[in-house]
């Protein structure tokens, strides 16, 4: 049975740090292209609360994911 719970532990640690990865390369991606290419120049401003709004989101679930990987799963417990 310990066995099985370290090994879920182990996973979920791993998952969480995946996804903290993931969503922040892909978040970045995102942002540039949107800047980049897709918006115009001239109507950024407009669009400014909008893509601030989702990049609390995209990066606030990064940062939430690592405070629960540090602080429910320390490196000793699992």
């Amino acid at each position: 049975m310990e066995t099985t719970n370290h090994n879920i532990k182990k996973a979920v640690r791993f998952a969480l740090l995946l996804y903290t990865i993931l969503m922040g390369l892909g978040g970045t991606a995102m942002f540039s292209v949107l800047l980049i290419w897709v918006i115009p120049k001239n109507q950024l401003s407009f669009v400014s609360l909008p893509l601030t709004m989702m990049a609390l989101f995209f990066y606030g679930t990064c940062v939430a994911a690592l405070l629960v990987r540090s602080k429910f799963f320390k490196k000793e417990g699992v």
